[in-house]
């Protein structure tokens, strides 16, 4: 977990990712999960944290974050904090062609 904890920190301190601890709404408001999240333009990646076994990814269209609206995906990942994180350093950045896309629908005529 120490080294997890050393890679968060570097999302957070050095690549500039924001951090924002959730704590449950009953008292004592026991920390319940680490939301980290850093936008690129029109793209938001975010990073959930409930445990070490517990942790989710997912870059996101930005624009459709708003609340009450549906997020809309191109890239997921669920599982162990070090595969999320790990999944997370193999994701390019958006400006990169190998970057993953949505698939938007045909336009019919």
């Amino acid at each position: 977990m120490v080294t997890q904890m050393r890679r968060l920190r570097h999302l957070h301190q050095v690549r500039g990712w924001s951090f924002d601890p959730v704590r449950s709404p009953d008292p004592p408001h026991e920390l319940v999960e680490l939301v980290y999240s850093f936008c690129h333009g029109q793209w938001l990646d975010v990073l959930r944290v409930r445990s070490d076994t517990d942790a989710q990814a997912g870059r996101f269209l930005a624009e459709s974050m708003v609340v009450g609206g549906r997020p809309r995906a191109c890239w997921l990942a669920t599982g162990t904090l070090t595969d999320v994180l790990d999944g997370l350093d193999e994701l390019p950045p958006p400006i990169s062609r190998l970057a993953p896309r949505l698939l938007l629908p045909a336009i019919v005529r």
